[in-house]
């Protein structure tokens, strides 16, 4: 299966969306994937990122603020961040997709994404998954379970599902559209769904740090 990029056509700003051809020459590499505490600053953004002394500028998305809008609390200035984008030679960075962007959570303490091709979770009641090569793992609030092998199947309209063998009593279902925690307010680009022996649960997911097969 090849890597997929789930967008949020809704949201993307036209800048994005002819920047390749407008910003030519001016990229300093190719996409990368950053995480940080993005902030307030003199009416825009920069990411503070995890890991670095690191303090970089955002170019203007009406994406990003968007999302900020949606998952900020009352009156929070910093927001832990995981998004794509291209940085250019000023070093500013020209935001792509925003992954997830939390008020809960362990924020750059939190390693889940760097073990994983995907990770889903939710909170009524509480649950996580993580999608590895070495199979599905699940947490059910108290117990995380062992492993198991999955067979993956990416269906045409771009929903990804894999499912415990060899009897399928596991199943996780990703969905390409955004995702708003109901409880927390936090921001996922992924829908989640989890089926253990026939129970529903719902929740928000996003792509991990290791490359789909």
């Amino acid at each position: 299966m090849s890597p997929i990029r789930w967008g949020i056509a809704a949201l993307v700003s036209p800048l994005l969306l002819t920047g390749c051809g407008v910003m030519q020459g001016v990229w300093s590499g190719e996409q990368q994937r950053l995480s940080g505490l993005l902030e307030r600053s003199n009416g825009g953004f920069v990411l503070r990122e995890c890991g670095s002394q690191r303090v970089i500028p955002l170019v203007e998305s009406e994406n990003v603020s968007a999302i900020y809008l949606q998952a900020s609390q009352p009156g929070q200035t910093a927001i832990f961040t995981d998004l794509t984008g291209q940085l250019d030679r000023h070093g500013r960075l020209h935001p792509d997709q925003v992954l997830r962007m939390q008020s809960h959570g362990r924020g750059c303490s939190d390693d889940s994404a760097r073990t994983a091709q995907w990770v889903a979770q939710g909170y009524q009641p509480v649950w996580q998954a993580w999608l590895s090569p070495g199979g599905l793992v699940r947490f059910d609030g108290e117990l995380t379970y062992p492993a198991r092998s999955v067979v993956i199947e990416q269906l045409p309209d771009g929903a990804l599902n894999a499912a415990s063998l060899p009897d399928h009593q596991v199943e996780l279902w990703l969905y390409p559209q955004p995702c708003q925690d109901p409880t927390t307010g936090d921001y996922f680009h992924l829908r989640a769904t989890l089926l253990v022996n026939g129970e529903q649960l719902r929740g928000c997911g996003y792509q991990g740090a290791l490359a789909t097969p």
